[in-house]
């Protein structure tokens, strides 16, 4: 078995090294700083796993594209981002590349160990959910739940005019104030009146921010 590890910052491009060693004793392992600098040894080679530092910022060092190409042309290739960035900032790149997973370069020493098994072990179009990703993960379902939260209070501060007014701005955004009066049968100062509290309540400042917020209540 062939393993590549990339990584720029020497220390962890060993312990990297020392770590696949211990896991895959019959493995042979190669060390690169650059992708550039993998190339050519890859090019001649069958690589099952490649351990990849995600943090390259050189336009010359496109990571994303080389992992791209290299997951294209050879099917049985299984890659895992090992970085400092945040899932969110780089997720949609990790999909595109088809990584197979995605490790934190803070998670524990047997997350790492279960994730590189787990994907190891499992075809290589899949993207493993390691402790890392399920770490943000909850997160994100922390975070909406707050947003949620938030919403369903700034909602019951609103009168029933107000949630009519509301939902009838959201329903007709394309339409304009002398329209939307018109349907609620309430004059244009009154709309406007109710329009002015509704931003102040759900601290909002256009149409389009109150039909993104009555959106999402209403998904949720």
């Amino acid at each position: 078995m062939n393993i590549v590890v990339i990584e720029d910052h020497h220390l962890l491009k060993k312990a990297s090294a020392d770590l696949l060693a211990k896991m895959y004793p019959e493995a042979h392992i190669e060390s690169f700083t650059y992708p550039s600098k993998a190339t050519a040894y890859i090019q001649n080679r069958e690589i099952h796993l490649m351990l990849v530092d995600f943090d390259y910022n050189s336009i010359n060092e496109d990571i994303v594209s080389f992992v791209a190409e290299l997951k294209q042309n050879r099917k049985d290739l299984k890659c895992i981002a090992y970085t400092n960035h945040k899932l969110k900032v780089i997720l949609k790149d990790l999909l595109k590349a088809k990584f197979n997973s995605y490790l934190n370069k803070d998670a524990k020493i047997e997350d790492i160990v279960s994730t590189i098994d787990a994907v190891m072990n499992q075809d290589s179009d899949v993207f493993y959910e390691s402790p890392s990703y399920l770490k943000y993960k909850q997160t994100v379902e922390e975070e909406k739940q707050k947003f949620f939260i938030s919403d369903f209070e700034k909602q019951k501060s609103l009168t029933k005019t107000e949630l009519k007014v509301t939902k009838a701005t959201s329903e007709n955004s394309s339409d304009s104030n002398e329209q939307l009066a018109n349907k609620l049968g309430i004059t244009l100062n009154t709309l406007k009146k109710h329009l002015s509290n509704i931003y102040r309540k759900l601290d909002i400042k256009s149409k389009d921010g109150l039909k993104h917020f009555h959106d999402r209540v209403k998904e949720n």
